[in-house]
């Protein structure tokens, strides 16, 4: 009997907040998971915390923003782990909370618009092109309820996670017939980094403190929003499409 291949997932943003929930979940599972960032410390620092399944985790230093580099882990995933399961994208940024857009400098719009939107583009790209040619694959890009539900108490922040989730919509139109489910999940307001960064910017910038203090407060660990992105890149999720919300 052929010994079925252990998953191969390839996490963007994966070195912390929700990226390092899910990475250090599938890989206690048994999965191979590719997790490109930026963050070379971070990504140490979740290796070591994934203790016994730390020879299941690798790391490649990955800018989103850049197509070689983006390509070049894909590849990487590919000739390291035979094949390639799913994409999690998570890499974003956060940044312009509170500012105006009068204020709003094109600087802060092209980094977090790059990051998030263009970082998913080019990941949902190159993990596309070996999943159609195996005829099968999953794609969940994490948005955010900002931008889909809501607006966001920054400009660009909204905008790129509302274009991630018409991205995510047309790639399951296009894809979804040729054997690649794809999902964009919208987490709420989410106990990671980029959140409590965004919280302090809002502060800094302005907002109330004492309801800044109530959304810190009332934060889902990032470990119940991996809970989710595991259930979705299983095969358990065959039947799940189109946009999944949580806390």
């Amino acid at each position: 009997m052929e010994t079925p291949r252990v998953p191969s997932i390839l996490i963007t943003g994966g070195a912390s907040g929700i990226g390092r929930a899910t990475a250090l979940l599938l890989a206690r599972r048994g999965a191979r998971v590719l997790v490109a960032d930026v963050d070379d410390a971070a990504a140490a620092s979740l290796i070591a915390e994934a203790g016994e399944a730390a020879d299941r985790i690798r790391y490649r230093r990955t800018d989103v923003t850049d197509e070689a580099q983006v390509r070049a882990a894909v590849a990487d995933a590919l000739a390291a782990h035979g094949g390639l399961d799913a994409l999690i994208a998570v890499a974003g940024v956060m940044r312009g909370q509170m500012v105006e857009i009068g204020a709003l400098d094109e600087a802060t719009w092209d980094l977090v618009v790059d990051t998030n939107l263009k970082g998913a583009f080019l990941a949902a790209k190159h993990a596309a092109i070996p999943m159609l040619a195996a005829g099968q694959g999953t794609i969940v890009l994490v948005g955010s309820k900002a931008g889909v539900t809501a607006g966001s108490g920054s400009f660009a922040y909204g905008a790129s996670k509302g274009g991630t989730h018409g991205l995510a919509m047309t790639l399951e139109r296009h894809l979804g017939p040729k054997g690649i489910r794809v999902n964009d999940l919208c987490p709420g307001d989410v106990d990671t980094p980029l959140m409590r960064r965004s919280l302090d910017e809002a502060i800094r910038n302005g907002a109330d403190p004492v309801a800044i203090e109530r959304i810190r407060a009332g934060l889902t660990p990032p470990a119940a929003v991996a809970d989710v992105i595991a259930f979705l890149v299983s095969d358990a999720a065959a039947a799940v499409r189109g946009t999944v919300f949580t806390a």
